[in-house]
């Protein structure tokens, strides 16, 4: 009897035991199906990317600081504007319609018309407001500029291009007849003595002896714009294409950036191409020598400030630095349009300065 018992016994202790470990088996078989699971829901869910910033007017009134009754009627007057409607007929604008916004207010207070210029991209308006470019300049830069010359260097970089999520602006009509090549290498065997526009090159790897080949391979082509994508450089290395006048970037640099350049670059050499080159534009002539300027400096005259002698000095000093201006452009291709303004800035100094030193010499007697 009793060892029936203990059998018995036994068989319920070892029969509680399996069902605990059954138990402890299937929660744990729960769990990692539900982990597995939970995961594969997250991955699902989760946005790849970030919504866009949409607007109702009223917040694109406070940030642009223009009111709600001018919007309307750059919108609906000269369609400065194009924005998306919900189901129930609400306009929403996104960042480049508050950047639009803010630069139309900026120069209808310079004295441009809203009808002249709404029908400009957000890149030319930042050039019209920048730069102090005209209305008329930037039309006939997107109408009348000669085909551009682009080569690409990294297939990966030429692909990126032409997504259509990028919005290129002037180098998209001409992106066809861009040159495309998978290194540097090919891309020097190939375009050996061919100048080109716009040169855009990826590099994984940014060492020093690249530096050197992609300097002479710059120098080269003639570009007037070159950007470099890198994944991994030297920051000497990197400062050292950039002293040269080549904008440099991460390769991790967003699309809107990468849009924002090229645009930029492609509509800075459309204007550079359009524009009346130097030989033919009409410079102001010197009126006064250096001698003239000399000898009115040192004239002894009733006005105790000697305005003769500051102007004449001042005179003397614009045309020579008119002219290292004018020297510089001949020398470095990479500075030629700093330079070529800094020449015409210093020629406009130097008229007014010449008009206010006849004004003096009128008055004081002084024969120039």
């Amino acid at each position: 009897m009793s060892r029936n018992y203990y059998i018995y016994s036994n068989f319920l202790e070892l029969n509680q035991s399996l069902s605990r470990l059954l138990s402890i088996n299937q929660k744990f078989i729960r769990y990692n199906l539900l982990k597995y699971y939970s995961n594969k829901i997250l991955l699902i869910h989760m946005p790849s990317f970030a919504p866009p910033l949409l607007y109702r007017i009223g917040a694109v009134s406070k940030l642009a600081n223009v009111p709600v009754t001018t919007l309307r009627i750059w919108e609906t007057r000269y369609q400065a504007f194009t924005p998306t409607k919900t189901l129930g007929q609400h306009r929403l604008y996104g960042p480049d319609d508050v950047l639009r916004a803010t630069l139309l207010k900026q120069l209808s207070e310079q004295g441009h018309a809203v009808s002249g210029i709404a029908s400009l991209n957000s890149t030319q308006l930042q050039l019209l407001h920048t730069q102090g470019l005209s209305a008329s300049a930037l039309q006939r830069a997107a109408t009348q500029a000669p085909t551009m010359r682009a080569c690409v260097i990294g297939t990966g970089l030429a692909q990126r291009l032409s997504s259509s999520g990028l919005k290129l602006g002037l180098f998209a009509e001409h992106s066809e007849r861009a040159q495309v090549f998978s290194d540097l290498t090919a891309a020097r065997a190939e375009t050996e003595h061919a100048s080109t526009d716009l040169l855009l090159i990826r590099l994984n790897t940014v060492q020093e002896s690249t530096v050197s080949e992609l300097l002479e391979f710059v120098r080269s082509t003639r570009a007037s714009h070159t950007l470099l994508l890198y994944v991994y450089g030297a920051s000497n290395n990197l400062q050292t294409l950039g002293n040269a006048g080549i904008t440099v970037r991460k390769d991790s640099i967003s699309d809107a950036e990468l849009s924002e350049w090229i645009r930029n670059a492609s509509l800075e050499q459309a204007l550079r191409a359009t524009a009346t080159p130097n030989a033919e534009r009409q410079a102001t002539p010197k009126k006064y020598s250096d001698e003239t300027l000399s000898r009115v400096a040192n004239i002894s005259t009733a006005v105790l400030c000697e305005c003769p002698r500051h102007v004449a000095e001042l005179l003397a000093q614009l045309s020579s630095f008119e002219q290292y201006s004018q020297e510089c452009l001949n020398k470095n291709s990479a500075d030629q349009r700093l330079h070529e303004h800094l020449a015409e800035v210093s020629g406009q100094a130097r008229a007014l300065f010449e008009h206010a030193l006849e004004l003096i010499a009128a008055h004081e007697g002084i024969a120039l």
